[in-house]
């Protein structure tokens, strides 16, 4: 039997064995829309938190299973449980319900944690949520630091949470941690709240923060709120920043005013926030309304606003998702900063105050539709103004992806409803939205090719849904907890969702990508430092492009780690390119990168090497022999990329091949 045989022979019975809702998933020409594929069975935890780790590992962070608030009859100490609701069926069904038990992968000890290796489908769960030094990481703010560690700030509380016999109580606001080599140790402590006109507990830390890696190798961890969703208590606010590390006890800055979060509370958690390219201060969204932050002086300069157009501000719980469009030479290396969907006030609030007859502007909208709005801004220019343009697709809380072909991936969310509310409880978010967008900034507006609707997910990833991009160019997605819907009484039938999913865009069709020379490619450097791009074959003069995009931290629709950065090429040569690094921190944010050539068909390499950028790599700049320059080849007539047509029978063929036996990539 030949190759070709063989491969059709295992997609034809491949189709045998898949179900016609699967078959109606994976019809999508792969060459067009990419595939999706699941590829485990159990991630350890419901990723809430994801961050990439080298070696093709997540580490990954849940909330607690438990019985959502207002079901539950009694406390954990026994006492009568104010916040029930009075539905004593349903109260029964969840106290003997399995879904709302600890998480069946907990071992000796309680966690909230666990790192997932993704090549070998397997996790170890990591014991330090409830230990004498750290609190609860549910609810935190991360980013990737300057080497490659990860910084975990604020969190949540949890009083007498029960397991195996014994009650935990852990408060994680203040917290501020780093994971290293499996390890998460506190490092830091934001300060306590020390005001005498708050009420109803310690007011303190943060919940719902976002954390930005500075040029300078500090993080800013920026806004959030002190206890859980107060919308009516101002004093939960916390419009500052502080930055780690500094030379305190407490190891963080003071805290410094930021009038955006003031302006928009309580509509402000999770602000969308990047590092500008020019500038190197902080872009931050809150609600509506931005502002530029000049860490440096503790400035702050206010920026355009959201047009007023029946949506709900875009951040949490609100939110739709953001990114920034790829850093290229033809574009100056200027920011351009996206935010797309969210939710539209096409019906009445669920909330009401009795006092004043009245519905707040930011009470829950569980029946508002999604909205397919995006705008996007230049943040650096002057009069910068915010252009509005629509998708394909209305979805509430998706996540957006910068793939390694230069374009942007939007995944996963709601047609109605928003984020917020407790595991199971279907009233927030339904009607999934799970098909792919892709996105080519290159491309003008009304071009077809510029928004394509691409392969559909198998796994709903509404409240609670994470997202990174690999270092095969793959997207990998977990977590989620309000899918699953059963229709009674607004019940999911398992709401903690452990699989996890990847994405591979349509580059993965193109036959005989390249291969990058990994062991020779450098695992540091330093900014405007030339360094060389290794091949595994005399194809040097095929590559079109080469660039960095920066391991991603998600959670809550924001991936703010992730950035792609277009590297000069200087000499082309017959199995290798000569390329510049970035020209400083401000572009490109010091930590671990994903580097990426792509050839002249638009195709990325199978495996991007791993580099950590960082001003003290600085080293001497490789050597280049003249008599090894090539001419660059023009990209080949009539090639069928990734922006080609549709391959008919043998494009829904791969796709199944790919769904079944793990992603082979083969034509015939």
């Amino acid at each position: 039997m030949t190759r070709r045989t063989f491969l059709m022979a295992s997609a034809v019975a491949a189709f045998s064995t898949l179900s016609p809702m699967a078959l109606a998933q994976q019809a999508v020409d792969p060459a067009v829309g990419g595939a999706f594929q699941v590829i485990s069975q159990n991630t350890g935890v419901a990723a809430v938190h994801m961050a990439l780790l080298p070696n093709d590992k997540l580490l990954l962070s849940e909330r607690f299973h438990e019985i959502p608030s207002d079901w539950r009859r009694f406390n954990a100490d026994g006492t009568p449980n104010l916040a029930w609701n009075g539905d004593l069926a349903q109260a029964l069904w969840a106290e003997s319900s399995p879904i709302y038990q600890p998480n069946k992968n907990l071992g000796d000890f309680f966690t909230d944690a666990c790192e997932f290796d993704i090549t070998n489908d397997k996790f170890e769960m990591k014991n330090y949520a409830f230990d004498t030094q750290q609190g609860y990481s549910f609810c935190n703010g991360a980013s990737q630091l300057a080497d490659g560690t990860i910084l975990i700030a604020g969190g949540d509380q949890k009083w007498n949470m029960p397991f195996k016999g014994k009650n935990y109580t852990s408060d994680g606001r203040r917290d501020v941690r780093i994971y290293n080599n499996g390890v998460l140790t506190k490092v830091g402590e934001m300060p306590l709240d020390t005001r005498a006109n708050k009420t109803g507990g310690d007011y303190s830390g943060r919940w719902y923060p976002t954390v930005i890696t500075l040029p300078d190798e500090r993080a800013m961890i920026l806004g959030g709120h002190k206890v859980y969703f107060k919308p009516t208590d101002p004093l939960v606010n916390n419009p500052t920043y502080e930055i780690f590390p500094a030379p305190t006890p407490k190891n963080l800055t003071a805290p410094v005013n930021v009038n955006v979060l003031a302006e928009t509370f309580p509509i402000n958690m999770y602000p969308i926030s990047y590092v500008l390219p020019q500038s190197g201060q902080v872009f931050t969204l809150a609600g509506n309304r931005s502002a530029t932050i000049n860490y440096a002086n503790g400035g702050e300069t206010p920026g355009p606003s959201l047009p007023e157009d029946n949506v709900y501000p875009r951040s949490f719980p609100f939110a739709g998702t953001n990114w920034m469009n790829p850093l290229t030479k033809a574009n100056g290396y200027k920011a351009t900063v996206w935010v797309c969907g969210g939710t539209n006030r096409t019906a009445t609030p669920d909330g009401w105050d009795n006092a004043n007859f009245t519905r707040h502007w930011w009470d829950n909208c569980s029946n508002c539709a999604a909205t397919a709005r995006c705008y996007h801004t230049n943040p650096e220019d002057t009069g910068a103004t915010w252009v509005p343009e629509d998708m394909p697709i209305a979805r509430s809380q998706p996540q957006a992806i910068n793939l390694a072909d230069g374009k942007v991936g939007i995944f996963g969310g709601s047609g109605i409803g928003h984020q917020g509310g407790d595991a199971g409880v279907g009233y927030m978010a339904r009607e999934p939205t799970n098909k792919a967008v892709i996105f080519d900034p290159t491309l003008p507006v009304g071009n077809p090719k510029r928004w394509v609707v691409g392969a559909e997910a198998t796994v709903p990833r509404l409240y609670h849904g994470t997202s990174v991009l690999r270092t095969d160019g793959s997207v990998v997605f977990a977590g989620s907890d309000e899918q699953n819907y059963s229709g009674e009484n607004q019940r999911r039938t398992d709401p903690y969702e452990l699989r996890a999913e990847v994405y591979r865009p349509p580059y993965f069709a193109i036959p005989n990508r390249l291969s990058l020379d990994l062991a020779s490619v450098v695992p540091k450097a330093g900014y405007g430092q030339s360094i060389l791009v290794p091949l595994t074959t005399p194809a040097g003069a095929k590559i079109a492009a080469v660039h960095f995009i920066r391991y991603g931290t998600s959670t809550h629709t924001l991936n703010i780690d992730q950035r792609l950065v277009e590297l000069e090429i200087l000499k082309w040569g017959k199995d290798k390119v000569l390329v510049k690094t970035p020209a400083n921190a401000n572009i490109a944010p010091p930590g671990n990168w994903m580097l990426f050539a792509v050839d002249n068909r638009g195709a990325p390499v199978v495996q991007a090497a791993t580099i950590n950028l960082r001003a003290a790599n600085a080293a001497a700049d490789a050597t280049w022999n003249e008599a090894d320059t090539v001419t660059p080849e023009p990209k080949p007539s009539g090639s069928k990329d990734a922006n080609s047509g549709a391959m008919g029978v043998k494009g829904v063929l791969w796709a199944v091949v790919s769904a079944v036996v793990g992603g082979v990539v083969a034509f015939w």
